[in-house]
C-alpha cells in the first residue's frame, strides 16, 4: 500500500476519531459545560480543519483527485449540530476554492467548493428538521453521506457541461472510491 493510500485512509479516519473524542469530552469533562454556541464554533472549526486535511491528503486516482473532505463536514452537522456543520462546510468549501493555488484540480473547483458548503447546510437541515436535533443512527448517517456524494458528483456534470466527456471520466474515477 503506497503512502498516498495511507494518507487518504488516515484523513478518512480522523473525523471518526475526532467525533469519538469530542463526544467523550462533551459528556465527561468541563468542556461539556461550555455554552452550546461556543461548542458549536469549536466543533465547526475542528471539523473544518479536518475537511481541509481531507482535501490536502486526497490522492490522484484514474485521472481524478479522490478525497474525503465531505465526511468531516457531514459528521459535524449530523452528530454535533447544525451550526457546526455549516461552519465546517464553509471552512472546507472556501479552502477548496483557494486550493487551486497550490495544485488541487481546477476542473472540479466550482463543483467541489459548492458541494462542500452545501454538505454543511444539508447535514444541518437533516439534523434540525428530520432528526429533530438528535443524533441519527450510523445507517441513516451513511445513507445521508451517499446522497451527498451523488449530489457532489452530479455537480461535476452541472458545472462542466461544456466538457461532458471529461466530467464523466472524473465521475467514473471518483464514484467507487
Amino acid at each position: 500500500m503506497s503512502d498516498s493510500y495511507i494518507k487518504l485512509s488516515i484523513a478518512a479516519l480522523l473525523p471518526v476519531a475526532a467525533a469519538a473524542i469530542l463526544y467523550l469530552l462533551d459528556g465527561k469533562t468541563r468542556f461539556g459545560k461550555l455554552k452550546n454556541g461556543v461548542k458549536q464554533v469549536i466543533f465547526g472549526i475542528i471539523f473544518g480543519a479536518l475537511a481541509i486535511i481531507g482535501t490536502e491528503w486526497g490522492i490522484p486516482m484514474n485521472g481524478a483527485q479522490v478525497n474525503c473532505r465531505d465526511a468531516a463536514v457531514m459528521i459535524a452537522g449530523l452528530l454535533f449540530g447544525a451550526p457546526a456543520g455549516i461552519i465546517a462546510g464553509l471552512i472546507g468549501g472556501i479552502e477548496r476554492w483557494i486550493a487551486v493555488a497550490w495544485g488541487v484540480g481546477t476542473f472540479t473547483r466550482v463543483a467541489c467548493s459548492v458541494s462542500t458548503i452545501l454538505a454543511g447546510f444539508y447535514a444541518a437541515a437533516l439534523r434540525k428538521f428530520m432528526f429533530e436535533d438528535k443524533k441519527p443512527g450510523w445507517l441513516i448517517s451513511c445513507a445521508a453521506g451517499i446522497v451527498m456524494e451523488v449530489f457532489h458528483l452530479t455537480m461535476v456534470f452541472i458545472t462542466n457541461m461544456s466538457t461532458p466527456e471529461k466530467a464523466m471520466a472524473v465521475v467514473k474515477a471518483c464514484s467507487i472510491p
